[in-house]
């Protein structure tokens, strides 16, 4: 046992190792590129930031008050080839190390727009691999990846909780912040050490809280026709986007979109329609199993996990050439990444 806590330690150090490798040479590419090869030779000029495509893109949201940075990949690639592999390779697990160098970045360059509450994202684009919706497998879940399709259906825009604080009903202690795993989570047990709750909270919503809401969206994708194999039914996939992303895309769309792949619990479908499950405690000639009822009508639906795509952009199909306004939110450029005009390959 103690040779495995020992071994435990030394691969969390080692992940917190590769971590910040990522998120510091993640901040120097923010800070470094530049579609000039000049510019970070000249530092003359009283905008040099101009000089520089992210930190342009940088003033560009603080201007708009904006959370999102959209990154082409390609740029990335030809910084660092190490780099990028990191983060294709680990993406879901090195996101929220990406969103910290970002931070950073706005803290040192734009300190009067960055607050306590505000959390920023960055999006990637134009990748080098294009999949379809039959290859999105459980050997990509967790990997920074594209692929299209054809939007059929969209859900409303809903507020969804990413990060809560709950204060306990016996004694009044308010929780450290619980991060929403794809569901709603509660605190395990009160953190007043006298105090027995393990099951009665109030959420705190309060402005002064920590809880924090973000848009969220629901998008059904569907696979091109032209991808559909003969004697095949198209393939679906449901698609989550949140903040700055919801409403990007509209049925009837051919887009792309680019995040990772994540299994998400899946609790509803363990039971048929309007069916009840109950947990039996014994086995009789009434009761011929054992556990869960309504297996044997369920068929491959006893799986608790499917698959989910969590989208940080969506690109229209149709524009994957020429250049795109990363200002421009009206409805005729909806699915353009916010690439400050630069040219997508």
């Amino acid at each position: 046992a103690r040779g495995l806590a020992q071994a435990t330690m030394a691969q969390a150090a080692e992940n917190d190792g590769f971590a910040h490798y990522v998120r510091e040479h993640f901040a120097d590419f923010l800070e470094q590129w530049s579609s000039e090869p000049s510019a970070s030779l000249d530092t003359s000029g009283t905008d040099n930031d101009a000089r520089f495509d992210y930190l342009e893109q940088c003033k560009t949201m603080r201007d708009d008050d904006r959370t999102t940075l959209y990154v082409d990949f390609q740029h990335l690639e030809q910084h660092s080839v190490e780099l990028a592999d990191a983060v294709v390779s680990e993406f879901y697990y090195l996101e929220a190390q990406l969103r910290v160098a970002l931070h950073g970045v706005m803290s040192r360059h734009h300190p009067e727009a960055v607050m306590a509450d505000k959390e920023y994202t960055v999006s990637f684009y134009n990748m080098s691999t294009l999949l379809r919706v039959r290859d999105m497998k459980s050997d990509c879940v967790g990997k920074l990846l594209s692929f299209s399709g054809t939007v059929t259906r969209t859900s409303e825009v809903r507020p969804e909780l990413v990060q809560a604080s709950f204060q306990c009903e016996v004694c009044g202690s308010v929780s450290d912040p619980v991060v929403q795993q794809f569901k709603y989570c509660e605190p395990r047990k009160c953190k007043n050490a006298s105090c027995p709750n393990t099951a009665e909270w109030r959420l705190q919503i309060a402005p002064t809280s920590v809880s924090r809401f973000v848009d969220w969206q629901r998008v059904r994708v569907q696979e091109n026709a032209s991808e559909i194999p003969a004697g095949s039914m198209p393939r679906t996939l449901d698609v989550v986007v949140r903040g700055d992303t919801v409403e990007r895309a509209k049925a009837g769309d051919n887009s792309i979109f680019t995040g990772a792949l994540v299994a998400v619990p899946d609790v509803a479908q363990l039971s048929a329609p309007g069916e009840r499950l109950q947990v039996v405690s014994k086995i009789d000639s009434h009761n011929p199993t054992d556990g869960v009822t309504g297996l044997k009508a369920l068929g491959v639906r006893e799986l608790t996990y499917r698959l989910v795509f969590l989208a940080s952009s969506i690109l229209s199909a149709d524009t994957h050439e020429g250049f795109a306004n990363i200002r421009d939110d009206s409805e005729d450029v909806r699915g353009k990444p916010p690439t400050g005009g630069m040219v997508i390959p």
